[in-house]
Order: C-alpha cells, then structure tokens, then sequence
C-alpha cells in the first residue's frame, strides 16, 4: 500500500504560499506551510517528512535552490520529489536549479493547471519510487528469510553462525549445533494436504522460537529440516534442553482449519567446546546431520549426538 503524500510549501509571500497551500487540499494532498527556508529544513529534519516540495527560488534563510542541495544530501531510500517555483524561467535558471536537485519547475505567476500537471506527475513519481522501494526491502528479506515460516533460511543463516562462532571463542562459550527434522513429514502431506503441512511447519517455527533463547540461532534449512546453534555449560545442559524441545513438540496440538495434527521430531547434534579449533559450519553440518540420522534408525523422535565428542 503507497503511503499518503503530504507536501511542503515554502515561500516567503503568504499569498502565494496560502493559495498553493488551498489548492493542494483541494486537490486531496496534506499540506504544510514555511515561511522561509531555515523553518523549511526544519521541518524536512523531522521524522517523516512530507515527500513532495514546492519551492520558491528566492526565500530569506535559505534559497530554494540551497535547500535542493541540503536535502539532497540527506541519506534516504525514499527521496522527495521537488518543485522549483520561480519567475525565472530563462533556459539557464531552469537547468542550474535542475542541475542542483530539483525534479521539476513552475513558473510564477502560476497557470494552475500547469500546476496541478506538475503536481500529478511529481505524485505518480512518488507512488512508483515508493512500490520499488518497498519491492527491494521484499526482495532483501526474501534473500535472508524463509518466506513460509519467517525464519532465516540456510545461506543467511550458515553467515550467522560463522559470526557466533568467532563471538564464543573471544568468550569461551561450550556450542550446540544441532540438525532436526519432522517425522514422517510426508504422512502428514499425504493424509491431511500440503497446505497442512505448511501450517504445521509455520506452528513448528514459531514454536521453536519460543523454546530458545533470543539470542540463541534457529533457521530453515530445507523442507522439513530445521538448524539450532545455542550455548550451553555443558554437554548435559544441551541433551536438557533439547529433551525440553523435543517434548514440547510431541506434546503440541498443531492445528490446520479444523483438524489436529500431531507430529514428533528427531534430532541430531554436536558438542562444540570452548577453546577447540573452530572448523566451517558444513563439517559441524555434517556431524550433527549424521548423527540425526542415527536418530532416525533408533525410532525416531529422539537426541543422537555426533560420535565425535560423545
């Protein structure tokens, strides 16, 4: 949804400011009014400030065409659209004040249709920059999150966790990484629907975010295959809570429209202890992905760690 655009007017003529500042009402757009250009670059330093400015060239404070430099300058995602309202319509007042951040000019007196032309357009160019923008913010987070369950998904995640390894080795933290996944996944798309399975998997997630810790890492990594890493004491401390995590789960009334659904889920792990060489993310992968597997011929729903440190 493109936010409502709210326009600026500054001009140092009252007359000409109230008039332009009517017009705009009239025409559906929130207006606010400076009387010279410092209370004009007050206002474009508040939070949200209007998007669409009109201008007079010459103002006390400062000029129309000063204040195109100082706001262009202003680090923005979404920059305002600018109007330079001027008697000064020469080939070269046009261009300079275009040259200086400007994105159109009217002349002065005004013609208002002209005005209201100028005004349209700088309002259509404010909605399309506004859909991009909010397109590129989309596609961010769609390169660093699972778009079903919101979690982070593999590549953004493995990134993190190379940082949270470097972070417990400077603090001498114990690390318990651990692959998991859904048991007989593919039952519960077959009996009930994958949508259902969509909807268990978004209830895993979010369950899984309540049992850690917020500073703790959980991610998606594929299907119905989730990543944990925490920082426990011990050994003992991590098989706790992946018990608790486990049990929780099993215990979970997953519901989709009106049906209950039950699953379980089997985990794999590796202890990582402070002061031990840190290896890549993929060899930690590895052993805990093993050792899932381990967990899978057991019976599942059950916490196999790797043979590597247990």
């Amino acid at each position: 949804m493109v936010p409502a655009i709210t326009a600026l007017v500054a001009d140092d003529d009252k007359a000409t400011a109230k008039l332009v500042e009517v017009l705009l009402n009239k025409w559906g757009i929130q207006t606010v009014v400076a009387h010279d250009g410092l209370e004009a670059l007050e206002v474009m330093m508040q939070p949200a400030p209007p998007s669409l400015l009109l201008f007079d060239w010459e103002m006390p404070g400062y000029s129309g065409i000063e204040l195109c430099e100082k706001i262009r300058q202003i680090d923005t995602t979404n920059p305002p659209y600018i109007i330079i309202c001027t008697a000064r319509d020469a080939t070269e007042y046009i261009v300079h004040g275009l040259n200086q951040g400007a994105n159109d000019y009217v002349s002065k007196p005004f013609n208002t249709q002209v005005l209201k032309a100028r005004v349209e357009v700088g309002m259509r160019t404010l909605e399309l920059q506004s859909r991009l923008v909010d397109a590129m913010v989309r596609l961010d987070h769609l390169a660093s999150f699972d778009e079903l369950t919101g979690l982070l998904n593999r590549r953004a995640l493995f990134e993190r966790i190379h940082e949270d390894f470097s972070r417990a080795h400077r603090a001498k933290d114990n690390l318990c990484f651990v692959v998991c996944d859904i048991d007989w996944f593919k039952r519960i798309n077959d009996k009930y629907g994958h949508p259902a399975g969509d909807a268990v998997l978004r209830q895993l997630g979010d369950l899984l975010t309540q049992q850690l810790r917020p500073y703790d890492r959980l991610g998606r990594i594929g299907g119905e295959e989730f990543l944990l890493l925490f920082s426990v004491t011990t050994i003992d401390s991590a098989v706790k809570v992946l018990d608790r995590i486990k049990l929780a789960i099993e215990k979970h009334d997953f519901v989709y429209e009106d049906t209950h659904i039950t699953a379980t889920m089997s985990f794999g792990a590796t202890f990582i202890e402070a002061g031990e060489q840190i290896a890549r993310v993929e060899s930690y992968f590895k052993r805990a992905d093993e050792a899932l597997y381990r967990s899978k011929e057991l019976g599942r729903n059950c916490v196999t760690f790797s043979d590597n440190l247990v």
